[in-house]
């Protein structure tokens, strides 16, 4: 048994000291990344051609994909011959040719700290012709002067070329665009890309829909995993079958959660543009990393409990009759005496308790933790609410579960029975949660204004919404069906309602932790 303790610290505290150096070093930032400002300004109107133009952002940022791309007044594609930045919210960008002759657009693609992808686009006139262009001396024998757009275009990419290309306010209107298919005979057209394409939002990429979906699974798969195995040992008693089938599900759902964490993984290293060997290294990398292993742990251990049979009876008969479950002098006309079972794991199954810490440490890493205010309050305060309302969800749905399986045996009263005692729970439970999510709000939102003026803001009020639906039906449960259920000695209408309204609690719970999803990726400001 020295043996199995010491394993358990060693192994707890391998998790802890690696979730300890990876908030040292990450990047500090006190706000989610965001646009604020650039150089010339948004619909500006400039008199000379533009060689610099300065981006600006709230947050630290690190430029992705097509980073920061110009669309000229030719309407060509231009990327800039040189990128600076000295601090990471502050970018330079210079374009040669400089950008003239008309309206330009500029499109930007950085990714914050939380590995949240930020794009935006903008545009200015301008109003200086383009650059004359140098003529070759090889050619100026016998290749007429190009025309300034013809000049602009052909400091492109060799591989673009462009013909017949009006110049001035027509220039936006350009049909067709070469592009040199590496045969001598010319090119292939392609329809060119209009202003207001260019500026218009893209759609979400396949990397970030991959991490969205891998998020939902994740988050779904902790809040019933470590819910069910919060139930399992603060809640459930009953019949040795029950009791072991809540242990598998506890391990479906944790293979859920590590499923998740793949997925995630895969769509994180995807939005950074990291190898699928180095995306790990990232803030966000490292969170679905710690999932993953958290759910494995989960799993292994459970499955070691299930198969070393850590379920015991409990120490004293419970009565059936919620009304007489506190009263051993009660009749026989109210109570029945049964034999219970409940879970009692020992030192084998450590890897659950290790996967459990795996998991709550991966919120330190994960959205807005990273991103918003004093980072160790905020990392405690995401933990607290993720525990406490994986105890409230898991719990909720792991008795629906429990409920209709009884009902199929008949043992009406005794889901009523079980219904209060995690009332007791629930209420220890629904405190911290919604505590930490006001604290989280606070450090989240600037002014409380942003609670309507923000895409976070706006899904947080959501989640209220649906938050107050779900306390709604547990107070009518825990205050009106249980004790007319007990008034009733277990009829089967009321019982009935129960098992309906649970599963109501229960759906709507679940739509909670998708939208919750939906928060670590939302934008602040």
């Amino acid at each position: 048994m020295g043996g199995a303790r010491r394993s358990i610290v060693a192994a707890l505290s391998v998790v802890v000291l690696a979730a300890i150096l990876m908030l040292v070093g990450a990047s500090p930032a006190s706000a989610h990344t965001g646009f604020e400002s650039s150089t010339p300004a948004a619909l500006a109107i400039v008199n000379e051609p533009v060689e610099f133009v300065t981006i600006s952002f709230t947050g630290p940022a690190t430029p992705v994909g097509d980073g920061f791309i110009a669309l000229n007044a030719s309407g060509v594609l231009q990327e800039p011959v040189s990128i600076s930045t000295p601090d990471d919210l502050v970018f330079t960008i210079r374009f040669d040719p400089p950008l003239a002759g008309g309206e330009v657009g500029v499109r930007w693609n950085v990714q914050a700290v939380d590995a949240h992808p930020i794009e935006g686009a903008f545009s200015f006139t301008v109003t200086a012709p383009p650059p004359a262009a140098v003529p070759d001396s090889s050619d100026s024998a016998t290749t007429p002067a190009t025309t300034a757009a013809e000049s602009d275009i052909a400091t492109q990419d060799p591989a673009t070329s462009m013909g017949s290309v009006p110049t001035g306010p027509d220039a936006e209107a350009a049909s067709t665009v070469e592009v040199d298919d590496g045969n001598a005979g010319g090119g292939s057209a392609a329809p060119a890309l209009t202003l207001d394409e260019f500026l218009a939002p893209d759609e979400a990429g396949v990397a970030d829909t991959i991490a969205f979906v891998g998020r939902i699974l994740g988050l779904l798969g902790t809040t019933l995993a470590l819910g069910a195995v919060a139930f399992g040992l603060g809640t459930l008693r009953g019949s040795r079958a029950e009791v072991r089938t809540l242990l598998v599900a506890s391990a479906v759902a944790a293979v859920a959660l590590t499923a998740g964490g793949v997925i995630e993984y895969l769509g994180v290293s995807g939005l950074s543009d990291e190898s699928i060997w180095s995306a790990w290294s990232t803030s966000a990398g490292f969170a679905t990393v710690l999932r993953v292993v958290g759910g494995l742990g989960l799993v292994a251990g459970l499955r070691t409990s299930l198969r070393l049979g850590e379920v015991a009876p409990v120490r004293a008969a419970r009565l059936v009759s919620v009304g007489t479950v506190d009263d051993p002098t009660a009749g026989p006309d109210r109570a029945e005496e049964a034999e219970e079972f409940s879970w009692t794991p020992s030192g084998s199954a450590w890897l659950a308790g290790v996967g459990v810490l795996a998991v709550l440490l991966s919120f330190w890493f994960d959205g807005h933790t990273v991103s918003r205010g004093f980072r160790p309050l905020h990392a405690l305060v995401n933990t607290v609410h993720v525990a406490a309302g994986s105890v409230w969800v898991g719990g909720v749905v792991a008795l629906c579960a429990i409920g209709w399986r009884r009902h199929r045996r008949g043992s009406h009263a005794r889901v009523a029975e079980l219904v209060v005692r995690f009332s007791r729970v629930a209420t220890l439970a629904l405190g911290p949660v919604m505590l930490a999510g006001v604290v989280m709000g606070f450090i989240v939102l600037e002014s409380f204004g942003d609670l309507t003026a923000t895409e976070w803001g706006l899904t947080l009020l959501l989640k209220m919404a649906v938050v107050a639906v779900a306390v709604s039906i547990g107070a009518y449960n825990h205050f009106r069906l249980v004790p007319a259920l007990d008034a009733e000695h277990g009829s089967d209408p009321r019982a009935s309602q129960l098992r309906l309204i649970l599963t109501a609690e229960a759906i709507v719970l679940v739509a909670v932790v998708i939208v919750t999803a939906s928060l670590v990726a939302a934008a602040t400001t």
